[in-house]
């Protein structure tokens, strides 16, 4: 086996494509857009002013076996105060010696350059984007931006020292459940409050609207482990995705006083579509392929859902809960997947059991401390 780092076009081509040589037979797997990795890895991303990567390719017989990705990312040591490193973008054949190979490769990279205390793993590239590692629920295709592996990840990384530091959830919920009259009587009492307004967002106000978001975003969510506050730039890179596929209906703000408290936003889950485009290209054909399938989507997920804690006892909670309902009831949604949540997250979980969510997957970020 050979290991080498990342340095030109036709090596971040090669690293972006070793999926298809170990997924391609998964009836599961769900063929990322290469664009998309590709612009993940553009050093004049927003990411990178408080980041930084590097990244190698494993060759065995003249075939790419594996790939990793290690990423010090200055503003989460900052904010939570560690010196830690993240691995990323982990792919690997079911051999343990090359798993050994590609994480001691990353390891020691950040251990010499950055001196780093804890390693946490995978971030694609950090908490914002698509990070963990699935451990149940292997039986389904992933929703959109959700990650997808086979069982044998798990084992690679036990047995290279990886032990767990946190499962994030992905719960189901079947649309055919009425909602708890409770949560129906808490929603009127805070829409009879004269201070307490919902909308859904306005796109011919995007900007606007993204400030808002920035503001709940970083205060929602500051408390949560393995956060890392957004900057301005890079909250606005992220969201010019969003408004691609964003359905307005499905984007709510509540607002207490005229002030963001918090907001919801549920995305169809276009991996449905994407899943006719194995080739990951939209041109020449794929976003035909897309497009044609976007109509049979019947699933939606829920990215985020956050309020400013000074706002969380007046009910918006259960109030955003039935706005979203009644909306995904009536276009037609089947079910609706709430993700990622913190295991140990209850203030989440309980009204989501209570409205018949089931943890269906879990997807688990690991550690190694040195």
């Amino acid at each position: 086996m050979n290991i080498t780092e990342v340095l030109t076009k036709k090596d971040l081509k090669n690293f972006i494509n070793v999926p298809w040589t170990l997924y391609k037979d998964d009836p599961n797997w769900v063929a990322p857009l290469k664009m998309a990795v590709k612009e993940l890895f553009d050093p004049k991303h927003p990411f990178y002013k408080t980041s930084s990567i590097k990244s190698w390719l494993l060759e065995s017989e003249g075939v790419y076996i594996g790939r990793i990705s290690a990423v010090y990312n200055t503003a989460y040591n900052e904010f939570h105060n560690e010196n830690a490193g993240f691995y990323g973008f982990f792919e690997c054949s079911n051999n343990q010696q090359a798993a050994n190979k590609l994480l001691e490769t990353a390891e020691n990279f950040l251990k010499e350059k950055h001196n780093i205390e804890k390693i946490y793993g995978p971030m694609n590239p950090s908490t914002n984007y698509e990070c963990g590692s699935l451990v149940e629920g292997f039986d389904d295709p992933p929703q959109l931006m959700m990650t997808y592996n086979q069982k044998y990840h798990a084992e690679l990384m036990e047995k290279s020292g990886y032990t767990k530091a946190k499962d994030l959830l992905a719960l189901n919920i079947n649309m055919d459940f009425e909602m708890p009259e409770v949560f129906r009587k808490v929603s009127e009492r805070a829409e009879k409050r004269s201070k307490v307004t919902y909308r859904h967002l306005n796109k011919k106000d995007w900007d606007n609207e993204i400030e808002k978001m920035i503001e709940i975003y970083n205060s929602a969510w500051e408390k949560n482990w393995g956060f890392i506050p957004m900057s301005r730039e890079e909250f606005y890179h992220t969201a010019k995705d969003l408004k691609t596929v964003a359905d307005e209906r499905l984007i709510i703000f509540v607002e207490v006083d005229g002030d963001p408290a918090g907001f919801v936003v549920t995305l169809p889950d276009l991996n449905q579509a994407l899943k006719h485009n194995p080739s990951g290209n939209l041109l020449p054909t794929g976003i035909f392929k897309v497009l044609f399938h976007k109509k049979y989507v019947d699933r939606c997920r829920v990215i985020t859902l956050g309020i400013k804690a000074k706002y969380r006892n007046l009910g918006l909670g259960p109030l955003m809960y039935l706005k979203s309902y009644d909306v995904v009831k009536q276009i037609g949604y089947r079910e609706t997947e709430m993700s990622w949540i913190l295991e140990d997250n209850n203030d989440m979980c309980k009204p989501l059991f209570r409205m018949g969510g089931e943890v269906y997957k879990k997807y688990r970020i690991y550690e190694k401390t040195f």
